[in-house]
Protein backbone atom coordinates (compact mmCIF):
# COMPACT_ATOMS: atom_id res chain seq x y z
CA UNK A 1 0.00 0.00 0.00
CA UNK A 2 1.32 3.66 -0.66
CA UNK A 3 3.70 4.89 1.01
CA UNK A 4 5.50 1.65 0.23
CA UNK A 5 4.53 0.21 -2.73
CA UNK A 6 7.30 -1.52 -4.08
CA UNK A 7 6.23 -1.30 -7.47
CA UNK A 8 6.88 2.59 -7.75
CA UNK A 9 9.30 4.44 -9.56
CA UNK A 10 12.02 5.37 -6.99
CA UNK A 11 15.70 7.48 -7.41
CA UNK A 12 18.47 7.94 -5.28
CA UNK A 13 19.03 11.09 -3.96
CA UNK A 14 21.15 10.78 -1.36
CA UNK A 15 23.54 7.70 -0.18
CA UNK A 16 24.63 9.60 3.12
CA UNK A 17 22.97 11.59 6.05
CA UNK A 18 23.25 14.83 7.21
CA UNK A 19 26.62 13.77 9.70
CA UNK A 20 28.19 11.90 6.03
CA UNK A 21 27.01 9.03 7.58
CA UNK A 22 25.55 6.50 5.39
CA UNK A 23 21.85 6.45 4.60
CA UNK A 24 20.13 6.09 1.31
CA UNK A 25 17.41 8.41 0.52
CA UNK A 26 14.75 7.70 -2.15
CA UNK A 27 11.80 9.76 -3.78
CA UNK A 28 9.12 7.85 -5.64
CA UNK A 29 8.92 9.65 -9.07
CA UNK A 30 5.22 8.78 -9.35
CA UNK A 31 4.16 10.58 -6.22
CA UNK A 32 7.06 12.98 -4.57
CA UNK A 33 7.49 11.47 -1.42
CA UNK A 34 10.58 11.05 0.12
CA UNK A 35 11.87 8.33 2.28
CA UNK A 36 14.98 6.48 3.69
CA UNK A 37 15.31 2.98 2.23
CA UNK A 38 14.90 0.69 3.56
CA UNK A 39 12.37 1.50 5.95
CA UNK A 40 13.13 0.36 9.63
CA UNK A 41 11.18 -2.29 11.13
CA UNK A 42 8.62 -1.92 14.24
CA UNK A 43 10.88 -3.75 16.99
CA UNK A 44 14.03 -1.62 15.31
CA UNK A 45 11.96 1.56 15.97
CA UNK A 46 10.65 0.70 19.24
CA UNK A 47 13.94 0.51 20.75
CA UNK A 48 15.78 3.38 18.83
CA UNK A 49 12.74 5.52 20.10
CA UNK A 50 12.53 4.53 23.71
CA UNK A 51 16.40 4.70 24.38
CA UNK A 52 18.55 6.15 21.53
CA UNK A 53 16.65 8.85 19.95
CA UNK A 54 16.75 11.64 22.07
CA UNK A 55 20.74 11.20 23.19
CA UNK A 56 21.33 10.69 19.41
CA UNK A 57 19.28 14.14 18.61
CA UNK A 58 19.53 16.09 21.61
CA UNK A 59 22.86 14.97 23.54
CA UNK A 60 20.59 14.61 26.75
CA UNK A 61 17.92 12.42 28.29
CA UNK A 62 16.03 15.84 29.28
CA UNK A 63 15.61 18.83 27.92
CA UNK A 64 17.85 21.98 28.52
CA UNK A 65 16.06 24.85 29.98
CA UNK A 66 16.44 26.91 26.75
CA UNK A 67 14.82 24.01 25.18
CA UNK A 68 11.76 23.97 27.23
CA UNK A 69 11.09 27.78 26.50
CA UNK A 70 11.53 27.72 23.11
CA UNK A 71 8.93 24.87 22.90
CA UNK A 72 6.53 26.19 25.22
CA UNK A 73 6.95 29.71 22.93
CA UNK A 74 6.14 27.71 19.93
CA UNK A 75 3.43 25.61 21.39
CA UNK A 76 1.90 28.95 22.40
CA UNK A 77 1.90 30.79 18.86
CA UNK A 78 0.13 27.06 17.97
CA UNK A 79 -2.62 27.89 20.25
CA UNK A 80 -2.84 31.89 19.70
CA UNK A 81 -3.44 30.19 15.97
CA UNK A 82 -6.28 27.84 16.62
CA UNK A 83 -7.31 29.21 19.52
CA UNK A 84 -11.17 29.01 17.99
CA UNK A 85 -10.71 25.53 17.68
CA UNK A 86 -9.42 24.37 20.53
CA UNK A 87 -11.61 26.11 22.98
CA UNK A 88 -14.61 23.93 21.27
CA UNK A 89 -12.56 20.77 22.64
CA UNK A 90 -12.27 18.99 25.93
CA UNK A 91 -10.46 15.80 25.39
CA UNK A 92 -7.09 16.22 24.36
CA UNK A 93 -4.40 12.98 22.79
CA UNK A 94 -0.96 14.44 22.32
CA UNK A 95 0.85 11.85 20.50
CA UNK A 96 4.15 11.83 20.61
CA UNK A 97 4.41 14.23 23.45
CA UNK A 98 8.09 15.23 23.74
CA UNK A 99 8.83 17.56 26.34
CA UNK A 100 5.23 18.15 27.31
CA UNK A 101 4.92 21.74 26.11
CA UNK A 102 1.46 21.52 24.68
CA UNK A 103 0.09 19.08 26.70
CA UNK A 104 0.77 21.52 29.68
CA UNK A 105 -0.50 24.69 28.32
CA UNK A 106 -4.02 22.69 27.34
CA UNK A 107 -4.40 21.16 30.69
CA UNK A 108 -3.32 25.02 32.27
CA UNK A 109 -6.93 25.84 29.69
CA UNK A 110 -9.00 23.26 31.56
CA UNK A 111 -8.76 20.45 29.04
CA UNK A 112 -8.68 16.99 29.69
CA UNK A 113 -5.20 15.85 28.37
CA UNK A 114 -3.05 12.44 27.58
CA UNK A 115 -0.05 12.30 26.13
CA UNK A 116 2.11 9.41 24.85
CA UNK A 117 5.99 9.41 24.23
CA UNK A 118 7.46 6.86 23.59
CA UNK A 119 11.07 7.91 25.15
CA UNK A 120 11.41 6.50 28.77
CA UNK A 121 13.37 9.61 30.09
CA UNK A 122 11.03 12.77 28.18
CA UNK A 123 8.01 10.70 29.38
CA UNK A 124 8.76 10.48 32.75
CA UNK A 125 9.80 14.32 32.64
CA UNK A 126 6.68 14.98 32.10
CA UNK A 127 5.26 13.42 34.72
CA UNK A 128 7.79 14.39 37.19
CA UNK A 129 8.13 18.21 35.84
CA UNK A 130 5.08 18.94 34.71
CA UNK A 131 2.93 17.12 36.49
CA UNK A 132 1.35 15.53 33.08
CA UNK A 133 -0.86 12.26 32.59
CA UNK A 134 1.58 11.14 30.04
CA UNK A 135 2.62 7.40 29.05
CA UNK A 136 5.47 5.55 28.00
CA UNK A 137 3.83 4.08 24.81
CA UNK A 138 4.81 2.68 21.12
CA UNK A 139 1.78 3.48 18.78
CA UNK A 140 -0.82 0.44 18.25
CA UNK A 141 -4.37 0.25 17.32
CA UNK A 142 -5.68 -0.82 21.08
CA UNK A 143 -4.26 2.27 22.97
CA UNK A 144 -7.80 3.82 23.49
CA UNK A 145 -11.18 3.39 23.01
CA UNK A 146 -12.77 4.47 20.04
CA UNK A 147 -14.59 8.13 19.63
CA UNK A 148 -12.42 8.76 23.08
CA UNK A 149 -10.79 12.00 22.07
CA UNK A 150 -11.91 15.39 20.58
CA UNK A 151 -8.53 16.44 19.48
CA UNK A 152 -5.48 15.04 18.51
CA UNK A 153 -2.16 16.20 17.89
CA UNK A 154 0.50 14.58 15.98
CA UNK A 155 3.28 17.63 15.82
CA UNK A 156 6.63 16.56 13.87
CA UNK A 157 5.76 12.48 14.76
CA UNK A 158 4.41 11.41 11.22
CA UNK A 159 7.69 11.79 9.56
CA UNK A 160 9.17 9.18 12.33
CA UNK A 161 6.74 6.27 11.70
CA UNK A 162 7.42 3.43 9.06
CA UNK A 163 3.56 3.32 7.72
CA UNK A 164 2.48 6.59 7.64
CA UNK A 165 -0.91 5.96 6.04
CA UNK A 166 -1.56 2.62 8.77
CA UNK A 167 -0.70 4.58 11.48
CA UNK A 168 -3.36 7.64 10.69
CA UNK A 169 -5.73 5.37 10.06
CA UNK A 170 -5.51 4.18 13.10
CA UNK A 171 -5.15 7.07 15.24
CA UNK A 172 -8.14 8.18 13.46
CA UNK A 173 -10.53 5.87 14.95
CA UNK A 174 -9.80 7.40 18.54
CA UNK A 175 -11.66 10.51 17.48
CA UNK A 176 -15.00 11.31 18.59
CA UNK A 177 -17.35 11.90 15.23
CA UNK A 178 -16.23 15.47 14.74
CA UNK A 179 -13.29 15.44 16.26
CA UNK A 180 -9.88 16.96 15.04
CA UNK A 181 -6.63 15.45 14.22
CA UNK A 182 -4.04 17.85 13.63
CA UNK A 183 -0.79 16.68 11.60
CA UNK A 184 2.46 18.84 11.23
CA UNK A 185 5.66 17.39 9.44
CA UNK A 186 8.51 19.49 8.25
CA UNK A 187 8.36 20.16 4.64
CA UNK A 188 11.07 19.11 2.25
CA UNK A 189 10.78 21.92 0.16
CA UNK A 190 11.42 24.66 2.91
CA UNK A 191 14.32 22.53 4.15
CA UNK A 192 15.60 22.41 1.03
CA UNK A 193 15.92 26.17 1.09
CA UNK A 194 16.88 26.55 4.21
CA UNK A 195 19.33 23.81 5.48
CA UNK A 196 22.99 24.36 4.98
CA UNK A 197 24.52 22.36 1.96
CA UNK A 198 23.99 18.84 2.25
CA UNK A 199 22.50 19.15 5.74
CA UNK A 200 19.04 17.18 4.77
CA UNK A 201 18.37 13.98 5.95
CA UNK A 202 18.83 11.82 8.86
CA UNK A 203 17.62 8.03 10.03
CA UNK A 204 14.66 9.14 12.27
CA UNK A 205 12.99 11.31 9.48
CA UNK A 206 12.17 8.06 7.67
CA UNK A 207 9.58 9.88 4.95
CA UNK A 208 10.03 13.27 3.87
CA UNK A 209 6.31 15.43 3.20
CA UNK A 210 5.53 17.71 1.12
CA UNK A 211 1.98 19.85 1.42
CA UNK A 212 0.40 17.31 -1.21
CA UNK A 213 1.78 13.99 -0.16
CA UNK A 214 0.69 15.06 3.44
CA UNK A 215 -2.69 15.39 2.62
CA UNK A 216 -2.39 12.54 0.09
CA UNK A 217 -1.30 9.87 2.71
CA UNK A 218 -4.24 11.59 5.09
CA UNK A 219 -6.40 10.63 2.34
CA UNK A 220 -5.51 7.48 2.07
CA UNK A 221 -6.18 7.21 5.83
CA UNK A 222 -9.62 7.99 5.60
CA UNK A 223 -9.40 12.08 6.31
CA UNK A 224 -10.47 15.27 4.99
CA UNK A 225 -8.89 18.50 5.87
CA UNK A 226 -11.12 20.55 7.81
CA UNK A 227 -12.43 23.53 5.41
CA UNK A 228 -12.41 26.09 8.43
CA UNK A 229 -8.93 25.88 8.69
CA UNK A 230 -7.91 24.70 4.88
CA UNK A 231 -7.14 28.44 3.87
CA UNK A 232 -4.94 29.47 7.03
CA UNK A 233 -2.72 26.28 6.08
CA UNK A 234 -2.68 25.99 2.35
CA UNK A 235 0.78 25.34 1.46
CA UNK A 236 2.00 24.50 4.38
CA UNK A 237 3.09 20.86 5.76
CA UNK A 238 0.46 21.57 9.41
CA UNK A 239 -3.23 20.71 8.98
CA UNK A 240 -6.29 19.80 10.76
CA UNK A 241 -8.35 16.63 9.69
CA UNK A 242 -11.75 15.15 10.22
CA UNK A 243 -12.34 11.54 9.40
CA UNK A 244 -14.36 10.87 5.94
CA UNK A 245 -15.20 7.77 4.48
CA UNK A 246 -14.91 8.79 1.15
CA UNK A 247 -11.44 10.13 1.31
CA UNK A 248 -9.90 7.10 0.58
CA UNK A 249 -11.97 6.18 -2.85
CA UNK A 250 -11.39 10.12 -3.96
CA UNK A 251 -7.63 10.80 -3.37
CA UNK A 252 -5.43 11.16 -6.21
CA UNK A 253 -2.46 8.63 -5.51
CA UNK A 254 0.11 9.41 -8.42
CA UNK A 255 1.56 12.91 -8.53
CA UNK A 256 4.72 12.98 -11.41
CA UNK A 257 4.28 16.77 -11.34
CA UNK A 258 5.04 17.08 -7.78
CA UNK A 259 7.88 14.24 -7.71
CA UNK A 260 9.49 16.48 -10.42
CA UNK A 261 9.15 19.71 -8.29
CA UNK A 262 10.51 18.33 -5.07
CA UNK A 263 13.28 16.03 -7.04
CA UNK A 264 14.26 19.66 -8.86
CA UNK A 265 14.60 21.42 -5.52
CA UNK A 266 16.70 18.23 -3.93
CA UNK A 267 19.25 18.68 -6.44
CA UNK A 268 18.97 22.62 -6.85
CA UNK A 269 19.87 22.25 -2.67
CA UNK A 270 22.54 19.74 -3.61
CA UNK A 271 24.00 21.95 -6.13
CA UNK A 272 24.27 24.78 -3.67
CA UNK A 273 21.59 27.15 -4.99
CA UNK A 274 20.34 28.02 -1.83
CA UNK A 275 23.41 28.54 0.02
CA UNK A 276 23.44 32.83 -0.27
CA UNK A 277 23.22 34.38 3.32
CA UNK A 278 23.58 30.73 5.08
CA UNK A 279 26.44 32.58 6.52
CA UNK A 280 24.97 33.81 8.91
CA UNK A 281 22.71 31.36 10.30
CA UNK A 282 25.18 30.13 13.01
CA UNK A 283 25.31 33.42 14.66
CA UNK A 284 21.36 34.38 15.01
CA UNK A 285 21.39 30.59 16.46
CA UNK A 286 24.19 31.29 19.30
CA UNK A 287 22.19 34.58 19.87
CA UNK A 288 18.56 32.98 20.14
CA UNK A 289 20.27 30.60 22.31
CA UNK A 290 21.36 32.99 24.52
CA UNK A 291 18.71 34.88 25.13
CA UNK A 292 16.61 31.53 25.85
CA UNK A 293 18.89 29.95 28.51
CA UNK A 294 19.04 33.09 30.42
CA UNK A 295 15.48 34.01 30.24
CA UNK A 296 15.00 30.04 31.49
CA UNK A 297 17.56 30.83 34.37
CA UNK A 298 15.33 33.83 35.59
CA UNK A 299 11.83 32.04 35.06
CA UNK A 300 13.39 28.87 36.92
CA UNK A 301 11.44 25.65 36.87
CA UNK A 302 10.23 24.11 33.47
CA UNK A 303 6.46 24.07 35.39
CA UNK A 304 6.80 27.45 36.22
CA UNK A 305 8.33 28.49 32.68
CA UNK A 306 4.97 26.97 31.30
CA UNK A 307 3.08 29.33 33.78
CA UNK A 308 4.68 32.22 33.07
CA UNK A 309 3.73 31.30 29.45
CA UNK A 310 0.31 30.02 30.08
CA UNK A 311 -0.49 33.24 31.49
CA UNK A 312 0.21 35.28 28.49
CA UNK A 313 -2.62 32.95 26.68
CA UNK A 314 -5.54 34.53 28.92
Amino acid sequence: MWPLDSTGRYEVVSKTDRHGRPLRTVICMDTGLVRNDPVPDDAELAHFYAEDYRIRYKGARKPRRRQVLRNFRRAAIYVRTYRDLLERTSRVLDVGAGSGEFAFLMMWLGKTVTGIEPNVDYAAYCRDELGLDVRTFHLAHDLFLPGQFDLIRMNHVLEHLNNPVRYLGEIANWLAPDGLLYVEVPNIEADCRSKSRGRMFHYAHIFNFNPWTLRACAGLAGLAEAPETAQKSAGTTGAFFRKDAAAAQSTKVENPQNAHKVRTLIRAHYGGAFSKGKAAKPIRKLVARVEESLTGLVLGSPASIGENVARSLQ
